[in-house]
């Protein structure tokens, strides 16, 4: 399958708290997957907010939650201190090894396990090659994007250009919105 098609995520949400967790359970989701930077917190923040504690206080009632980040342990531990949650730091997304640690983690499965996060290159493809769905959410604060992070974004430049002329369709139904709300 090309590159292109696993960058493509089920679907797109303007934040972690627009999605729909009910109808995510109703539809047999036990485990969710979150990447941290720029999907919950920008990268230039160093914990979650009162609220965002009580938000994965409350998921945790009804799934099982871990966080999924490519940064480092000095990174993502002090985050998340005012939590419980369970974590994977340094996970190397869009590769499978954190993927595959998160879920053993959790005790899930891959058909039950959703994964959210803001990147394409590395959050959906990471999702998408490991088998699991991706919800795509419009990144936090994109000018606290590190580097790396900055290339990426180029290149997903690129991959969503190739799947607008490609896949048209999944292009409005999936990205269309992501694109906009980056727009510059």
């Amino acid at each position: 399958m090309a590159v292109y098609l696993k960058c493509i995520p089920l679907t797109y949400k303007q934040s972690i708290f627009d999605i729909n967790y009910q109808h995510l359970k109703e539809q047999g989701i036990k485990t969710l997957f979150f990447d941290l930077d720029n999907t919950i917190i920008g990268y230039d923040e160093v914990e979650l907010s009162p609220s965002h504690v009580r938000f994965f206080k409350a998921l945790e009632r009804s799934f099982e939650v871990v966080i999924i980040s490519n940064s480092g342990r000095k990174r993502v531990e002090p985050a998340l201190a005012k939590t419980n949650l369970k974590f994977v730091w340094h996970a190397k997304k869009p590769l499978k090894f954190g993927l595959k640690k998160a879920l053993n983690m959790a005790n899930g499965q891959k058909s039950e396990t959703i994964l959210i996060g803001d990147q394409l290159m590395t959050d959906v493809l990471g999702g998408n090659r490991f088998g699991i769905q991706v919800i795509l959410v419009r990144s936090v604060k994109r000018k606290s994007d590190r580097l790396i992070t900055q290339f990426n974004r180029k290149l997903e430049k690129m991959i969503i250009k190739k799947i607008k002329n490609k896949r048209p369709e999944l292009y409005d139904e999936r990205l269309k919105a992501y694109v906009n709300d980056h727009a510059v």
